[in-house]
């Protein structure tokens, strides 16, 4: 039935103008574009730092548990289930590895989604244009052929529980003192037993007809290593600014320390990300150098960052 639904979408793809399926590639990769980690990072260091921290821990755990399942499941994407399915090829070069949930889809309901949901109330018609985007988002993947229903209909309840916890999660830490450490502590032995499972689990190593493998475990495996990162650095990153900084939202009004807050804090995350380059010469596993290069750029976002512009707004804004 998936697949016949997919043949469905496909024909009507084909029969319409070229530009409608590039109009869909460019939304589908609206969601997956690194560009979007500026908005956790906009609210968080500038704007709204209770809205941010919802946004960093619905990414950053969404991704993860995605990464998850995607590894678990091991599901093939469906032109391979079916040689008579002709993907966009446009969408191609951002549809890699296994197919079961959508990482598009997770990721637009854990930035774009949890921002809209976050605002609810403040601005019910941003919320409204957010779902608006996910739903188009979720609905791109099968258009353009590269992921069945069913996996954008659980990555989206994946994303929305994700959402709901992230709601949660946050409202028990600011219970009692000491939560959030208990938060920081567990996220670090999650992100440990993640990692050895998925290096230990049995993959599937299925040929395709060249004789290379139709999915590279290692390559599934560096995904989850970059999720791991992303997750365990963003989260004891916000314990320690919690602990050490515990900075404040500039008034919106400020452009002056907004823009320097956004220059400076983005400056620290690209020179961190790259910083773990300097290993490659070690011969170290790219596994985990993947892993170094996400971590440093949560830790970035969510203490180097602010401990950076907390230190140089003081000096350069008198």
């Amino acid at each position: 039935m998936d697949i016949s639904y997919l043949l469905w979408l496909e024909g009507i793809r084909t029969s319409l103008p070229g530009f409608i399926e590039t109009l869909f590639v460019i939304i589908s990769d609206i969601a997956a574009n690194s560009a979007l980690i500026i908005l956790p990072c906009l609210l968080y260091w500038c704007l709204d730092k209770r809205g941010g921290e919802f946004l960093l821990f619905s990414f950053s755990l969404g991704t993860v548990c995605n990464q998850l399942i995607k590894n678990t499941v091991c599901a093939y994407r469906p032109w391979i289930r079916s040689k008579v399915l002709r993907p966009a090829q446009g969408a191609l070069a951002a549809a890699t590895g296994y197919s079961f949930p959508s990482g598009h889809t997770q990721t637009a309901v854990n930035v774009i989604g949890a921002f809209g949901w976050h605002y609810r109330k403040k601005w019910p018609w941003l919320n409204i244009a957010c779902w608006v985007f996910v739903v188009l988002v979720a609905f791109s993947r099968n258009f353009l052929g590269v992921h069945t229903p069913q996996d954008v209909i659980v990555a989206l309840v994946e994303s929305i529980t994700i959402i709901f916890a992230t709601t949660c999660l946050l409202e028990w830490v600011n219970t009692s003192k000491g939560n959030d450490r208990i938060v920081a502590i567990a996220a670090g032995v999650f992100t440990l037993a993640y990692l050895l499972y998925v290096l230990l689990k049995p993959y599937p190593m299925d040929l395709n007809e060249t004789g290379a493998v139709l999915v590279d475990p290692v390559a599934m495996q560096i995904d989850c290593f970059k999720s791991g990162g992303i997750f365990s650095g963003a989260i004891v990153g916000w314990y320690l600014e919690r602990t050490y900084i515990g900075f404040k939202e500039t008034d919106k009004r400020d452009w002056k320390r907004i823009v320097l807050r956004l220059v400076v804090g983005l400056i620290v995350i690209l020179i961190l990300h790259n910083v773990p380059k300097v290993l490659t010469f070690t011969g170290m596993d790219i596994r985990w150098l993947e892993f170094l290069k996400n971590f440093a750029t949560g830790f970035g976002a969510s203490f180097v960052g602010p401990l950076a512009f907390t230190a140089v707004e003081g000096k350069v804004l008198k």
